[in-house]
């Protein structure tokens, strides 16, 4: 494993066994092949824009609607089809262990990260 993912891999095991599987292997996978970094990734969240890694691995979020009304779930897609769904409140609250994790390891970003992260909490509550 990568250095520069140490921070994730420390809350993998709670992010797996809290149905947040996609999710991190997106976040895994978007680290490995260097597409963005986790700054990048939870401004574009907190802005409700997700994440295509790759053809057939991204997710997501309301602005990725042609309606955002239509938008109830945080939608994950690995492969052809639609593979697991969270509730914006469950993303949110997952998003938050990461980023505490991220925070610990990049201190220099806490201040950035808080204000994405708020943001986020503001759009999905």
């Amino acid at each position: 494993m990568s250095n520069k993912i140490e921070w994730l891999s420390k809350v993998e095991k709670y992010i797996i066994e809290n149905g947040g599987v996609d999710l991190y292997y997106l976040l895994e996978t978007m680290y490995n092949e260097e597409k963005m970094n986790f700054l990048q990734f939870i401004y574009d969240a907190s802005r409700g824009i997700g994440c295509d890694v790759h053809e057939g691995l991204g997710y997501a979020l309301d602005q990725d609607y042609d309606s955002p009304d239509d938008f109830k779930n945080v939608d994950f897609y690995v492969g052809e089809m639609d593979s697991s769904e969270l509730t914006p409140q469950h993303f949110v609250e997952l998003m938050q262990v990461i980023s505490d994790s991220y925070i610990d390891a990049h201190p220099k970003d806490k201040a950035s990260i808080e204000h994405y992260m708020s943001k986020l909490r503001e759009r999905y509550s």
